[in-house]
């Protein structure tokens, strides 16, 4: 309640700004929405990355054989970017609602059901740091689309160097072995949905899923709000 009537005041006091133009008043304009980079309609269906000329698509070679299959609400562009970028450096935790939005539509849109939405999680310092892990806020916007469980401490992760310091080649091989699975009994045999706020290469969630998979997950997919095309 009392973290209600803060954010209650907060908003009196200091409205929202548009994530696109800045006008206050809303998180998203009306303008705005209409200009959000939807994903283009020829991605691939399984990595939701762009095609190449001869219909060859480089974003499934990298993920992990665990992983069905990855979504995302839009391209890492414009005001999409804008979100993910306020969401998590400049404590835009008041953006997860409208991002779950999105996120929900997507997933009527392409149905699927899981057993568990599983956050991708941070490493601890870096979760101490910022004061919460995004992923986990919008695993909470998207379980009821899907009728699973949140279970946010289902995966832990090591420190590594940051992922978006490393070259597309020295991702995946920075996160060899980065994530445990810390609730086999809540994984096995069980349909998990991994969320996190962008995908670039796929290797977080390629490494998720290896982690997920040897704890005896049944299927694992995977839904980012954008992704870098």
């Amino acid at each position: 309640m009392l973290e209600r009537i803060g954010f209650v005041l907060a908003e009196a006091l200091f409205p929202a700004k548009c994530i696109g133009c800045q006008r206050r008043g809303t998180v998203l304009c009306d303008e705005c929405r209409k200009g959000l980079p939807y994903l283009p309609s020829g991605v691939c269906r399984r990595c939701a990355s762009l095609r190449g000329p001869r219909g060859v698509c480089r974003g499934c070679r990298r993920l992990s054989p665990a992983l069905s299959g990855v979504r995302a609400a839009f391209a890492y562009d414009g005001a999409a970017r804008a979100a993910v970028l306020t969401l998590k450096f400049k404590s835009g935790r008041y953006l997860a609602p409208m991002m779950g939005e999105f996120l929900r539509a997507e997933l009527r849109r392409r149905p699927l059901q899981a057993d568990i939405v599983v956050p991708v999680p941070l490493a601890s310092t870096r979760t101490r740091a910022r004061g919460f892990n995004q992923a986990q806020l919008l695993a909470k916007e998207v379980a009821v689309a899907v009728k699973g469980t949140v279970v946010a401490d289902a995966l832990r992760r090591e420190e590594r160097v940051a992922q978006q310091t490393l070259r597309a080649a020295d991702r995946l091989v920075n996160l060899e072995g980065a994530f445990s699975c810390a609730a086999a009994n809540e994984v096995h045999g069980r349909r998990v949905l991994l969320v996190d706020d962008v995908v670039t290469t796929g290797s977080t969630f390629s490494a998720c899923a290896d982690a997920l998979a040897e704890a005896g997950a049944r299927r694992i997919s995977a839904i980012a709000f954008a992704r870098d095309l």
